[in-house]
């Protein structure tokens, strides 16, 4: 699966379950937003640095596997043309983040809807967690 270039996929069942589990969330349209606040004490495992970003969307909504493609592209793209809006809150992570995107509407919503959803998450994100 392409990735992002310099950007570290948040992936298998133990680093979603994680996040889920101990991790905190808001919901911003059109996707629920689940993020984890590593351990700054170096207790846990070596994290790599900045935001590792996972994509989570329904089976049970999508049953065709091309309509979850489409949605996990566009989600992907945004956050590649966006990234330099919260890069100052990437940096300022002393050992990185994990970020997990559960796409939250029924629909398949176009690019710029999906942009303007992610943009309003992340800006969110970057306000409740500056030092």
């Amino acid at each position: 699966m392409p990735s992002l270039k310099g950007q570290p996929s948040l992936r298998g069942h133990g680093a979603f379950d994680k996040v889920f589990g101990e991790g905190k969330s808001f919901f911003q349209f059109p996707f629920q937003f689940r993020y984890e606040v590593p351990d700054t004490q170096g207790t846990s495992k070596r994290v790599l640095p900045g935001i590792r970003l996972g994509i989570s969307i329904s089976k049970r909504r999508f049953k065709r596997a091309v309509d979850r493609n489409l949605i996990r592209r566009r989600v992907r793209e945004a956050f590649r043309l966006n990234r330099h809006r919260w890069e100052e809150a990437e940096q300022a992570l002393q050992t990185g983040t994990a970020i997990i995107l559960v796409y939250s509407t029924n629909e398949i919503l176009d690019f710029e809807r999906i942009q303007e959803g992610l943009c309003k998450a992340m800006l969110r994100w970057c306000r409740t967690n500056q030092p």
